[in-house]
């Protein structure tokens, strides 16, 4: 996990913002919720930036994301602040949208054998749980019988 970490802060990092923000480029107010990127002390739009011909792509398709964060030459991580956590969260990835059109296509090419392999998992899964429970309560059932044996000795 760490060499992710550590890679994943060596791109770009786009910030959306928790208080009012002005470009310090081109003097635009660009309100709450805003998207910058920042250069050094500076936070800049993203038209001052040079990322705004870029599209959003959301967290949570993970092969999505992946493809087109390949096929994409510019790319950049979406954070924005959580209060309740103190720590900035992945909100999803800015890509070039040939990238994204791309990616979503080869998603679509293989989804069928992309849900058979999660429902093998799942059904794995399944029976890895059913094999702990069945342990577990063995293991419970023997340190009970241990138990009474001691009491009633």
């Amino acid at each position: 996990m760490r060499g992710m970490e550590q890679k994943e802060d060596q791109g770009l990092k786009v910030f959306i913002a928790s208080r009012d923000v002005t470009c310090e480029e081109c003097g635009k107010e660009l309100g709450t919720e805003a998207w910058i990127f920042l250069t050094g002390p500076k936070a800049v739009c993203l038209a001052c930036a040079d990322l705004d011909h870029l599209v959003f792509l959301a967290a949570g398709d993970a092969a999505l994301t992946r493809r087109a964060k390949k096929h994409s030459r510019l790319s950049a991580v979406v954070l924005k602040w959580s209060k309740a956590r103190k720590q900035y969260e992945r909100q999803g990835l800015l890509v070039e949208e040939p990238a994204l059109d791309q990616a979503e296509t080869e998603c679509l090419a293989d989804a069928d054998a992309r849900e058979a392999r999660q429902m093998r998992a799942a059904e794995r899964r399944e029976r890895l749980d059913e094999e702990y429970v069945r342990s577990f309560a063995r293991r419970i059932r023997d340190s009970i019988l241990v138990v009474l044996l001691s009491v009633s000795t």
